[in-house]
């Protein structure tokens, strides 16, 4: 999965940074008002900074009716608009590509003086990047009256590498800091470097004159500062000749937000001082250094909108759809899971082996066992002013003139029902109980989402325990089948985690009671975080668990204590 972690401070109840690991299946207990929701929200405000660049949403895109944010002054800890929220992403960038601006093949070298960097050597960054945080900083303007991305930053392979600010007024935005000494510009390392540097520097030294020497020292007056110069190894060229951690030099972004415009690439106004006789145009150089710049500092933001645009979102309470409900085909609806109706679109406009799946998790006997099945029903609506229904009615089929063929210029209209499989007998969703309209858009999503992040509030709602635990082995099978995807849980439920660590249990086991291979379960698969409102407040607390299913960590008000205190 891309995105490993998420960071968040002063977002609503939230002061202090807090961070959540994001594993394949990732869990949120605690109390009611614990924060559990806030983390979900945080995640919504994200998706509307990186895929619209709205700072100040309330209702949001992929929450429908179920989130209102309520703008910046609501969102931001305390309602304090001195307060700047920031949200950070972590990326695992091993097994993804940082998006490349360009087919352009480039050659020659940068220079400046006799220090010379082929743009191969800022290739080699690009691919050395395997690990990288995100993070925005949005900021209340009281100058603009309204919030604005003052901060954008990238941290590589653990260590900060660029930030760009804007000012208040939005009118100059810049880079701030480089950091030169970041893992990524080194084949080994930047000690290494400095060594390598000061093993040739004494060998050159060694051999000049008394003479020679005062000549050197004479020209160093006039040398650029480390502050000034930012080294790179190989060909030791310097990838920027002013910005780097510590010096007070701003290199101007052509950009109206500190956010990158994803999908194109940075225009940096470098103060490029090249020969031009020997390293050729400026414009071609500043423009090679921009794409190779643009995959190291918009590229991974960019990764972050395209996961964030996968999200899908349902509610805590899920709509039943009305009789005679007909799909909605905007493809720009995904705020329809929300509220779950767009698991009724699906339905609708699937296939047979879609619906068969759905069907084997709502009624056979080793999984949700509901009784119920969905069935979808094809047919075509003929007014009494059609032909031929003019020609029925006069009882004129047989007329040679009639072309049944005719049925099949009619539009083909599909209807849902929920078959009871114990009375044999066709329903609507109005006429069975709550629980399996709550349940239905859960197992749809499950099952429809190929990729991406799965959000689900309270999955447990109105159901059967025997239902609950059977959602666990729901998720799992989904992220054996499809490791691209995530399903992040907010939930009560003790039946589902319990499900969760029997399925490790039974990994780690041999013989007749281990799992079976598409309920396997490890450790790593599952991130449990429990959620509480302190004096500082929110706060997240992670629980691991080791092979055994057992929790290596104590739960910050006991697991489900309210049981243990009524049975004793």
């Amino acid at each position: 999965m891309l995105i490993t972690a998420i960071t968040i401070e002063n977002f609503k109840g939230i002061q202090k940074p807090v961070r959540v690991e994001l594993k394949p299946i990732t869990l949120f207990f605690g109390p009611n008002s614990a924060g559990k929701s806030t983390i979900i929200q945080a995640m919504h405000y994200a998706h509307e900074i990186f895929e619209r660049k709205n700072l100040n949403p309330d209702q949001t895109l992929l929450g429908g009716n179920a989130i209102d944010l309520g703008g910046f002054e609501s969102m931001v800890n305390g309602h304090d608009k001195t307060k700047s929220i920031k949200i950070s992403f972590d990326l695992d960038l091993q097994k993804s590509s940082l998006p490349d601006y360009s087919d352009i093949d480039e050659e020659g070298f940068f220079g400046t003086g006799y220090l010379e960097f082929s743009s191969d050597d800022l290739a080699d960054a690009v691919r050395r990047m395997t690990s990288a945080v995100v993070q925005v900083t949005v900021t209340w303007s009281d100058l603009l009256k309204k919030a604005y991305v003052s901060e954008y930053s990238v941290s590589a392979n653990g260590e900060k590498l660029v930030s760009i600010v804007s000012s208040e007024d939005t009118k100059q935005i810049y880079i701030s800091e480089l950091n030169n000494r970041n893992p990524i510009f080194f084949e080994e390392s930047y000690e290494k470097y400095e060594e390598d540097v000061q093993a040739m520097v004494k060998k050159h030294l060694k051999n000049l004159s008394p003479e020679a020497f005062a000549q050197l020292l004479e020209k160093s007056k006039d040398t650029k500062s480390d502050v000034d110069i930012d080294w790179k190894s190989n060909k030791n060229r310097s990838l920027n000749d002013r910005i780097l951690i510590g010096s007070n030099e701003k290199v101007p972004v052509n950009q109206s937000s500190a956010l990158p415009n994803w999908g194109t690439k940075l225009s940096i106004g470098w103060e490029l001082k090249l020969h031009d006789e020997v390293f050729g145009k400026e414009d071609d150089i500043r423009i090679n250094r921009d794409l190779r710049y643009s995959s190291l500092i918009t590229g991974p933001g960019e990764l972050v909108r395209n996961e964030l645009a996968k999200l899908c979102y349902i509610g805590p309470i899920r709509s039943i759809p009305p009789r005679g409900y007909r799909p909605f085909s905007s493809p720009s609806s995904l705020n329809r899971w929300a509220d779950g109706l767009a698991a009724y679109d699906v339905l609708l406009n699937s296939d047979e082996p879609f619906l068969d799946n759905v069907n084997s998790w709502m009624a056979n006997k080793d999984r949700l066992f509901s009784g119920y099945r969905v069935e979808v029903k094809k047919y075509r609506e003929i007014s009494d002013e059609h032909p031929l229904m003019k020609t029925i009615l006069q009882d004129q089929i047989l007329d040679e003139d009639v072309n049944l063929r005719d049925l099949l210029s009619i539009p083909l209209q599909r209807r849902l029902l929920i078959r009871d499989e114990a009375r044999d007998i066709e329903l609507s969703p109005h006429d069975i109980g709550v629980g399996i309209s709550q349940v239905l858009p859960v197992v749809v999503a499950a099952l429809h989402r190929k990729s991406g992040v799965v959000v689900i509030e309270q999955p447990e709602l109105h159901i059967h325990p025997a239902f609950q635990v059977a959602l666990g082995d729901l998720f799992i099978e989904q992220i054996r089948q499809r490791p691209g995807l995530t399903f992040i849980l907010e939930t009560h439920s003790e039946h589902l985690m319990l499900r969760f660590l029997r399925r490790i249990r039974e990994t780690a086991e041999t013989g007749e009671n281990k799992a079976p291979e598409n309920l396997t379960l490890v450790p790593e698969d599952l991130s449990i975080n429990f959620l509480e409102t302190g004096n500082n407040g929110i706060s997240c607390t992670q629980i691991r668990v080791d092979e055994d299913g057992d929790f290596i960590d104590r739960w910050p008000q006991g697991f489900f204590a309210e049981r243990a205190g009524e049975l004793f």
